[in-house]
């Protein structure tokens, strides 16, 4: 019995033969399901994460310059240096507290 409950729908897709052939000649008939499955989640995915990246785009283009600026600046100033950074990690390794890995 399989650990998870997982429904499969039987469903028909029309092709093209050139396209059926060659994916017949490189994809095993045994593992061509699963194939084919993770083909089209890969591509839903990556529609789904090129939607998002477009409405961020959309929301940043219709922000006002000063807005613009002023998130830069802040994260300008938020800016580690490489020895910021190294200054810290030697105090917490001083403190006797475990460094990041």
């Amino acid at each position: 019995m399989p650990a998870h409950d997982t429904r499969y729908e039987v469903i028909s897709v029309s092709l093209p033969r050139d396209l059926i052939e060659r994916a017949n000649q490189v994809i095993p008939k045994t593992r061509r399901s699963r194939v084919i499955a993770a083909v089209l989640t890969t591509f839903l995915d990556s529609t789904s994460r090129r939607k998002v990246a477009e409405g961020y785009a959309t929301y940043y283009a219709k922000r006002p310059g000063r807005e613009v600026e002023a998130e830069r600046d802040l994260l300008a100033e938020w800016s580690l240096s490489d020895a910021e950074a190294w200054a810290i990690l030697d105090q917490e390794g001083r403190r006797g507290r475990r460094t990041a890995r």
